[in-house]
């Protein structure tokens, strides 16, 4: 019994004390955005994002949840512009590969709307909908400094209600290179 004790009491103080290190932080992403619905291409354009979460960098696994609000644009001459823009919850699990650099895959579920102007089409505005999303990047994460940086790719893909009634898909890609300031 007193094994039991002693094996918890260590393990609950290695998490403890890994929660207290450089546990909160907040970022900003900027990058690029490429959409696509129903089949028409748009060309890449900018992407946005700003952050906060909580890091439990536990020895074999580390894990980061956040809340984010994004803003994606894309836009082509001729074509037309898409923007779409949210919030979302996302969790993050590292894969502790190498020391310092950090790759990681996530999952998220975003709150996002849509404002969809193509040639040829009405101009939509769709209802807010969950759409789901994917990350896979890598951190530069030094631990002696508060500050963490990287890149990520993000997917997402979704059907929207537009504003007319009709129903679309949408595809989005983003590059986002990212840094965040850790408590």
């Amino acid at each position: 019994m007193n094994k039991k004790i002693l094996v918890a009491s260590l393990f609950s103080a290695m998490v403890l004390s890994s929660v207290n290190a450089n546990a909160f932080y907040v970022g900003a992403g900027v990058g690029t955005s490429k959409t696509e619905v129903d089949n028409t291409k748009i060309d890449s354009d900018s992407a946005f994002s700003v952050y906060t979460g909580l890091s439990i960098p536990l020895p074999l696994i580390p894990i980061r949840g956040e809340v984010e609000y994004a803003q994606f644009s894309s836009s082509e001459n001729g074509v037309g512009d898409v923007k779409t823009y949210g919030v979302a919850a996302n969790a993050y699990v590292g894969l502790p590969l190498f020391p310092l650099i950090k790759p990681y895959v996530g999952m998220g579920l975003g709150y996002m709307q849509q404002k969809v102007e193509l040639t040829g089409m009405s101009s939509e505005k769709s209802d807010w909908t969950v759409v789901p999303q994917y990350m896979i990047g890598v951190d530069v994460d030094l631990p002696l400094i508060p500050v963490a940086g990287g890149v990520e790719y993000r997917y997402i893909d979704a059907s929207f209600d537009g504003d007319a009634g009709s129903e679309y898909d949408s595809k989005i890609h983003t590059i986002l290179v990212k840094g965040r300031l850790k408590f």
